[in-house]
């Protein structure tokens, strides 16, 4: 591979363009003869997009001595490959390769590499702490080399992490972050910047923060990369079409999942497919049809077998039971609702504990059993006050202070109305009228 084949290949892996390559100080024209060995660079230039490629001047040029760098960057490169495709057992063979490779000879930019992709696998397998701590070794690494890339990875990667441990006030200052410094780093063509606009969306959107999600996930569909990925696409357009619903705006809502499932069936990205097949079915429920919303979610079940995971099984099971219990068909609901329980228990989804709680809590109401729907009605509460989730706690107030008024217990009553008004923003006059 010549000097300018290497620029070149390390410049499009970092994601950024010819001019951010050159910064102001070298031109679009320049780094483009460049790459195609058609000028010599200075030793001072060469220094210059070094350092801006996180890489050394050995490197770039080729030399025999830097063989483990490119070994490296082999060992990445298919672990990389094998993470996209969820093999972890192959992934994490094959760091532990790179890991003991950059330590040997100290090929700083691997090991730190290294670190972040053992946190995603860590983070996918839903070992959180263990991909935290990775994340701890990782971030002051970046800090000492001023590898903002990666710094801006490392906070995304958190970010995340809190996302799906529910922790969504830690999770939004974090993604903030995340996205400033991959900004500062010029990865203005790099996919973390789409995911991190993506996953700062997703996490608005559990705050309620619906303007703010789509404005987000808008320009994550906006972006250059976006345009050229159709799985970042389907996942942003996803967001918008969520974010839509839950604001009640369900035919845009149908429009932009739509876009999204035809997105994900042309990537063939079943995971996804899964999810917004989801979606579509909560829509339908939601626009009154339960019959073609059921026929989605069991869709998404079968979608689901086919993937043979059980990560998602709850969230699905707890939508089949809430049309179920619309409809009065209260076995199946609570059938449903009690596979959904075991499935966020196993998977350690509090959130997801506490919207299948809910459906219980309305189907023991629906049997005559208050006393045991309050108890249940308090649980989830605790689950979504705790997490700041204020559509949902509006709504479980709401539900509990109107169970506690039918059974006479006026006090609690107001105390629980009042919360659900405070929660939604609307002046609590007098929440027992």
């Amino acid at each position: 591979m010549s000097l300018g084949q290497r620029i070149r290949h390390l410049r499009q892996s970092r994601g950024l363009t010819q001019s951010e390559l050159g910064g102001g100080q070298l031109s679009k024209s320049f780094i483009s003869l460049l790459e195609k060995d058609r000028t010599r660079p200075s030793l001072n230039t060469l220094l210059l997009i070094a350092r801006r490629l996180g890489s050394s001047v050995d490197a770039l040029l080729g030399q025999q001595n830097h063989l483990p760098e490119l070994v490296c960057e082999g060992l990445l490169s298919l672990s990389r490959d094998a993470l996209h495709g969820r093999d972890f057992d192959r992934a994490k063979s094959l760091l532990e390769s790179a890991s003991f490779v950059a330590s040997r000879y100290q090929v700083d930019e691997a090991a730190r590499e290294t670190l972040l992709q053992s946190a995603q696998i860590a983070m996918d397998e839903r070992h959180f702490e263990e991909a935290l701590r990775a994340l701890d070794q990782a971030d002051p690494a970046c800090a000492r080399s001023k590898d903002l890339w990666r710094q801006g990875r490392v906070l995304l990667l958190r970010g995340t992490v809190k996302v799906r441990q529910r922790e969504i006030p830690v999770a939004i200052p974090l993604l903030e972050q995340a996205l400033a410094t991959l900004r500062r780093a010029r990865a203005g063509r790099d996919p973390s910047r789409v995911e991190a606009l993506i996953m700062l969306g997703t996490a608005l959107g559990y705050t309620g923060n619906y303007p703010g999600a789509i404005r987000r996930f808008e320009e994550a569909v906006a972006s250059e990369v976006a345009r050229h990925d159709p799985v970042l696409r389907g996942k942003a357009l996803w967001g918008i079409g969520l974010a839509q619903r839950k604001a009640g705006n369900l035919e845009a809502a149908g429009r932009y999942l739509a876009e999204a499932r035809d997105a994900f069936e042309s990537a063939e990205e079943l995971r996804e497919l899964m999810r917004v097949l989801q979606n579509l079915g909560q829509l339908l429920f939601e626009q009154g049809q339960p019959k073609d919303a059921l026929r989605h979610l069991h869709q998404a079940l079968r979608v689901l077998d086919r993937l043979g995971e059980s990560a998602n099984l709850a969230s699905i099971a707890t939508e089949i039971a809430r049309i179920h219990l619309s409809t009065g068909d209260l076995e199946d609901a609570e059938a449903f609702t009690r596979q959904a329980l075991e499935g966020a228990r196993a998977a350690g989804d509090p959130v997801e504990v506490a919207e299948a709680t809910v459906l219980l809590a309305r189907t023991r109401v629906a049997r005559k059993d208050s006393a045991g729907a309050i108890k249940l009605y308090k649980d989830a509460l605790e689950a979504f006050r705790l997490r700041k989730m204020a559509d949902q706690t509006t709504a479980v107030a709401r539900e509990l202070g109107l169970l506690l008024r039918e059974r006479g217990a006026h006090a609690q009553a107001a105390a629980y109305l009042a919360m659900s008004l405070e929660t939604a923003g609307v002046p609590a006059a007098d929440a027992a009228e």
